[in-house]
């Protein structure tokens, strides 16, 4: 808006049409900058900037930190390297990290384990825990970084030039990149959830498309996922809140298809192709036949060895392994030739398409029945496994900033061949890997002698095809678990014996800051503020002659 000033009186109908056209052109401009050149908006401007309200836009601190991500991640694709980071749980994590980690982390399962908002009932990772509890968590990060910032910029401006000289610069102020799990919701909710993390500090989030109410760790069995159109809108829409708050933050999208083993619904035709379902005809379907078992008072076990027995003698295969199994069967002369035709005539199609184009092959219909497998909860069977992922990540990635490709295990070919598959629709599409620590990282996919030299270039490989961002999720929280559990050990035996070698020693030989807490805390910091604003006695300094830090 031209005025930066609030109207006492009401607009003339000139004057507003004249400010939403001003504002519209705003929008407009927003929409055409760079940084947006790959993004697909299915709204106008104007959509956008009649929902604003006439309070003038203002722009974010975390805008200007999104704006400095994204720059980041440029200048490291372009060179083909890695920004990889950690997750961090605190604010002293945060600040050690600083030093040498260009991008901070905040996972949801960490915050659901160790720090949930409500009433403090921490768990697993089911994305259950109210939907300000990540938000929460980097607004407390984004302070500290503020607070750290602020302590060391006054600490070189006071300072001799001699002395600003001899003093490492660390940079406070990194990005931080967030989970926002499923949404937490329908759409409304996710409209809230981003504004929520926008005005909390966040650069960037990550948006995965598992059930809300059925989320799960992402190496956790039992992961249900969503249509994939149902989470194309989630992307959308948080697309649209960030445009309300004219905010530049990323957006991730990550799929959990590569595992998941379940489908809320059927109604994309984009999922049809890796839905199972059974051939073989049979008057109950599996969740009328777990239904009854459970109305004459079954046991859990015995449910359980009812659907074990059910699956079992009801295989389960995708409706085209049917089509090609009745051809297999048929009097059909080339058969490897009609099947390949089918596959080339139901691309793209649904199954009620891809129906008749296999009744046009065969001459009959065959059976097929996705819905007889359903679960009790109604979901459908799926595959899992990269292909599906690859359609996802193809469906989201005009969408999103980032694509996410959330495995089972780290696979170097697998992240290799989707990456390629995705660049062959979207070149240069950045792509996001998880580091997990869920992964038994000295068995999983490496061997021989040079073990230690594909643990070592592993980020730099993957980082030659696209993945650009890498974290280890959860490395605050394991190295937090590791140190404590050293020290305790022996503080039981060897008393301060052990803590000074475990700790102080440790601090001075790596210069750990917090080893005078009193002064990484920001003390120093607030005593020069309160001589600046007092008459400069030192006699009240907490920093003072009197503080047991001077003996460091």
């Amino acid at each position: 808006m031209s005025s930066s000033a609030l109207p006492l009186q009401p607009p003339s109908l000139d004057e507003e049409t004249r400010q939403f056209e001003e504002r519209t052109a705003e929008m407009a401009q927003f929409f055409a900058r760079p940084r947006f050149s790959q993004t697909k908006r299915p709204y106008s401007p104007a959509d956008v900037a009649s929902k604003q309200g006439s309070l003038p836009v203002l722009p974010l601190p975390s805008t200007l930190l999104a704006d400095k991500l994204f720059a980041l991640l440029t200048k490291a694709a372009d060179a083909g390297k890695p920004v990889h980071t950690m997750g961090a749980i605190d604010p002293v994590q945060m600040t050690q990290m600083a030093a040498h980690q260009e991008v901070v982390y905040i996972s949801g399962w960490a915050a659901s384990s160790v720090l949930t908002t409500g009433n403090n009932d921490v768990g697993p990772d089911l994305g259950d825990y109210p939907y300000t509890t990540v938000p929460n968590q980097v607004h407390r990060i984004f302070r500290a970084q503020q607070l750290h910032d602020k302590k060391h910029y006054d600490e070189r401006m006071t300072a001799s030039p001699e002395e600003r000289a001899k003093m490492k610069y660390i940079d406070y102020l990194r990005p931080i990149v967030a989970d926002a799990d499923t949404g937490h919701g329908g759409l409304s909710t996710v409209l809230k959830l981003v504004k929520l993390f926008a005005e909390s500090g966040a650069s960037g989030i990550h948006l995965e498309d598992q059930l809300h109410g059925g989320k799960k760790c992402g190496h956790l069995g039992g992961k249900v996922i969503v249509p994939t159109s149902t989470h194309v809108s989630r992307l959308i829409t948080a697309r649209f809140q960030l445009d309300l708050l004219k905010s530049t933050m990323l957006l991730i999208a990550r799929t959990d298809s590569e595992s998941a083993k379940l489908l809320s619904s059927s109604v994309d035709a984009d999922d049809h192709e890796f839905i199972m379902g059974t051939t073989l005809r049979v008057s109950k379907g599996l969740a009328q036949v777990l239904s009854d078992a459970e109305a004459r008072g079954a046991t859990g076990a015995e449910v359980d060895a009812l659907e074990e027995q059910w699956t079992k003698e009801h295989p389960l295969c995708t409706f085209n392994q049917a089509v090609e199994a009745a051809i297999t069967k048929s009097s059909i002369e080339n058969k490897d030739a009609a099947y390949k035709s089918y596959l080339a005539a139901v691309e793209g199609k649904s199954n009620s398409e891809a129906r008749e184009i296999a009744t046009d092959i065969l001459g009959e219909p065959i059976f097929w029945d996705w819905d007889l497998p359903r679960t009790r909860e109604g979901y459908y069977h799926v595959t899992g496994g990269v292909e599906p992922a690859i359609k996802r990540a193809i469906a989201f990635a005009p969408y999103a900033d980032m694509i996410w490709l959330e495995t089972k295990e780290p696979d170097l070919e697998q992240a290799r061949y989707f990456a390629r598959k995705i660049r062959a629709k979207f070149p240069g599409k950045w792509f996001v890997y998880n580091l997990s620590p869920s992964f038994n990282w000295s068995k999983h996919g490496f061997s021989g002698e040079e073990i230690d030299a594909q643990l070592k270039s592993f980020v730099w490989d993957l980082a030659k095809e696209g993945f650009v961002f890498q974290l280890i999720s959860l490395a605050g929280l394991h190295s937090g678990a590791v140190a404590t559990a050293e020290l305790a050990s022996a503080f039981k035996e060897d008393g301060m014996l052990a803590y000074v070698n475990l700790v102080q020693k440790k601090e001075k030989e790596i210069g750990c800051d917090v080893l005078t807490h009193q002064k990484w805390s920001g003390a120093n910091y607030i005593d020069r503020i309160l001589q600046s604003v007092s008459s400069g006695s030192s006699s009240t300094l907490s920093t003072g002659k009197d503080s047991t830090e001077n003996s460091f």
